[in-house]
Parts: structure tokens; sequence; C-alpha cells
């Protein structure tokens, strides 16, 4: 009796769900894009808050139209109650939980179903870790969901203790007055108090931060009740293999680092305006190899009047050139009013530019940076060596990496009030920049990661192995 040939298994169909926050949509739509790469018949959808959704694509005849971008991925948003954009200082942080899982659940629920009755029905969710309801739809739905982690494996396993007994002595430590102050936690090295991401020092609902300590236990709380134990990272298996071993409850499953291609990559998204690309990129023509300072603390810090004064003066202090990509900038504010001994501006302030592009500039010798895994997977991938200025959430966890484990920078260290001074940025600064042994050696591990780096993507490294084995269906 002939056997019947079993139908062809559906092509994936991943659906990203995705919070409008630009260093979680430029992560996912880098994952997106290689997935579609990596497996010509995959699908992928995209979705992220209506107010994320027409700063992407601002020239859409309505807000809510589907859009396709370069690399073949669609757009389609879904409403988390905030369509105009969350603000803190305006909405508060009481109602923010109750209020976007209520319309999060109804909108996303309504874009599976519009898929569906298109002909696309999702065979995975995809989402971060803001998006606290994702995983809810998906389990009414019936689709496995597949959490991306966008920070490092290690925070991941901080918090996963965090959430399962660790609490009190991980909230003791980080509170503690005692720089030597560390923690052990199981499967991980000693982390000191300033190793540990921000969130675990909260010990009080009425912390500013404390929405971000909530939304994180009810991701772990989905976690535990999900039937998949896969978690994708973005990270390689040579900068943390510790960590990827230490919640033996979860496949942690390698596919970074997440960074543009090139230049003209599709997966870059940039939701704040871009100073004249050419004037700056002039600018650095202009100047001697690994000569110029970079200055970028992200897309969400707001720098107090104090930091800023600290930085300029530090930078100053250095005699070398910088380009300082600095929000709160004034309108219209090109160069600093520091000048060298010929009367020529030593610094160029922007607004905004783009970061990839800058840090490839062979003028680039430094990056001080706020610590950003994003920021800080794009220096290594491109072997600029840092000054870590970590500020809060991952970041302390990420200047550990970069300092005490990659040795491909220096820590700087922070004052009472979390502010890095002159005569210590220039400290830092002179440390990488310097023609001495110690500048010497970290350059050197700068450019050890980057192959490193370079060998997870590449065809048959582990990321690129894990990638491909995921794209072809979770």
């Amino acid at each position: 009796m002939a056997m019947e040939t079993p139908p062809p298994a559906a092509a994936p169909h991943f659906l990203f769900v995705v919070s409008a926050v630009q260093g979680h949509i430029n992560p996912a739509r880098r994952l997106a894009a290689r997935i579609m790469a990596s497996e010509p018949s995959a699908r992928v959808t995209f979705s992220t808050a209506v107010s994320g959704h027409r700063r992407m694509f601002p020239s859409l005849a309505s807000p809510e139209q589907e859009a396709v971008d370069a690399a073949g991925v669609s757009f389609i948003p879904h409403s988390d109650g905030y369509d105009e954009g969350f603000d803190p200082k305006v909405h508060g942080t009481g109602n923010y939980k109750a209020r976007a899982h209520a319309a999060g659940k109804e909108t996303l629920s309504a874009v599976i179903a519009v898929l569906a009755a298109r002909g696309r029905p999702v065979t995975c969710m995809v989402y971060t870790f803001l998006v606290a309801y994702a995983p809810h739809v998906a389990r009414a739905h019936g689709l496995p969901a597949v959490l991306y982690w966008i920070q490092p494996a290690t925070v991941f396993a901080v918090y996963y203790h965090y959430f399962h007994g660790h609490d009190e002595v991980l909230a003791s430590c980080a509170n503690d007055p005692d720089p030597d102050a560390a923690v052990h936690l199981p499967g991980l090295p000693p982390l000191k108090s300033d190793a540990l991401p921000s969130a675990v020092s909260i010990t009080s609902p009425e912390h500013h931060y404390y929405l971000l300590l909530d939304l994180l236990r009810d991701l772990f709380a989905a976690l535990d009740e999900e039937l998949t134990t896969k978690v994708v990272v973005n990270t390689f298996d040579a900068l943390e293999p510790d960590a990827l071993r230490s919640v033996p409850q979860f496949e942690l499953v390698t596919v970074g680092p997440m960074v543009p291609v090139d230049e003209s990559s599709p997966s870059n998204t940039d939701l704040f305006r871009l100073d004249d690309t050419k004037a700056f990129m002039d600018w650095l023509d202009t100047k001697p190899a690994r000569s110029v300072v970079y200055v970028s603390f992200g897309s969400l810090l707001q720098m107090n009047k104090r930091q800023e004064e600290e930085i300029r003066r530090g930078l100053e202090a250095t005699g070398r050139p910088y380009l300082w990509a600095r929000k709160r900038a004034g309108e219209g504010e090109t160069f600093d009013s520091a000048a060298d001994g010929e009367g020529r501006a030593q610094g160029m302030v922007v607004q905004w530019c783009d970061q990839v592009k800058v840090l490839s500039h062979p003028a680039v010798g430094c990056f001080v940076t706020h610590c950003g895994w994003n920021s800080t997977l794009e220096s290594v991938t491109i072997g600029v060596p840092m000054v870590a200025v970590p500020q809060w959430t991952d970041q302390p966890t990420v200047a550990w990496l970069v300092d005490a484990c990659m040795h491909a920078g220096v820590r700087a260290r922070l004052d009472g009030e979390g502010v890095v001074e002159r005569d210590e940025l220039q400290r830092c600064v002179e440390t990488i920049m310097a023609d001495g042994d110690a500048a010497t050696g970290v350059r050197a591990q700068a450019e050890l990661w980057k192959h490193r780096a370079e060998e997870a993507v590449a065809l048959g490294g582990s990321s690129e192995r894990s990638l491909r084995s995921f794209a072809s269906g979770p």
C-alpha cells in the first residue's frame, strides 16, 4: 500500500512585536532582515506601536498603512493605547501597564487576524522585553512565542536570578556603599555592585523607574509559563560563554552582534533628525587617522547641564578634535567655542548622526559612550576602543564587559551624582589615545574582539549557524 506524501510544511512567518523605542527597533529590524536573507522562504512582519510606525514611515497616507522595506520586511502597526507616544511626565506611569496591556492585546490580535485573512498566517511571534502583552496574545492564538533579548546574556541571567529567589541579595549588593561588595549567582563570576543592572537596586514602588522593574517581572513570569524555552540573544558565544550557560532552564541562542551590514542597510532606523551628514563627514576627512574622540550618550538619556559642562571641559583639556552627538545642542549650533592654537574649532557638536558611519571613519580613535548595548556592539564590530560612562538599566553591566572582560576600553569613575568629571574624562581618553603601552594594549584588544565578532556572524560561525537554524522554523 502506497504511503501518502505528507503536505509540505508551511513557510515560516515571523511576527515581530517591538516597543516603539529606537534601541529596540534597530536590533529587531536587523534580525528581521537577516532572517529574510538567511531563509528565502520565510516571511517577516514587523509590528510596533502606532507612534513608532508613524516616525519610521512619516510619508504614509495614513499612520496605520502597511509598509515594506528594501529587505522585504512588512510593517503593520498595533496600538499600545498611546498613539501619540508615551510620555511619563504627561501620562504618569501608574496606568501604563493596564492601558498598554488592554490596547495591545486587542490590536495585536487584530493584526494576526488580518495577516491570516490575507493568506499570510503567522507561525511564530518574536518579541522584545517591554511589550509584556505579546506572549499572552501569542498563547491565545496558539502560536509559539520567542523572546528576542536585546541586552547582554549576563543581564538576562541576573534578572532571571533576581526573579527566582535572589532579589534580596542582589538589591543588597546593588545598594551597598562598599565598592568591593559582590554577589555570587549560579554560573556567573562574582559581580560587584557597579556591574549590576540598575533595576535590581530598586526597592520601592515609588522609585522613578519602578515601572521598568514591574515590566521585567511580568516578562519573566510569562517566560515561566511558556512551553518553549528558547530565547534569542543579541550577543555571541565568545563574548559571554559563562552567562549563556548560567540559566539551564532556557536555551539561549546567540545571533549577534546585530549591527547594520553596511551603511545603506534598510534595517537601520533613526527616529531623530539627522544633521547634515556631509558636513560632519567632510570635517572628519580633514583629521588624521585615529585622532578624533567621538561622543554619544544614546537616544534616551537627557544629560544635565553639569554633565554637559564637565564633558565639554574634559574634551577641551585633551587638545584632541572631537565629534559630539548631543541631542540638546542648540538649534543651528555647529562648532564648539573651543579652538586650537591656530584659532580653528576643536570640536563639532551635532544633534544626531549616523553612528555606524562615524565609527567606521578612520579618523575616529575613541568612542565615549553610555554603553547602550547597540552602541557597544557597533563599536566592537568596527574595532573602536571605548570610554565607558554607564548611566542606568543594563549599561553598568555592559561597562563591566567592555572594561573587565574584553579589555577593549576603560571605565570612567563617576562622582556621587553619577557625573564623569573633566579630569577623569581626560584621563580615560588619554589612556586610549596616547602612545604608551596601555593605549596600545587597549587598541589591540579592540581589534581582537572585532575579529571575534566577525567570526561569529561569518558563514559557519556560531551566530550564523544559530540564525540559519532559527530562520528555518523555531
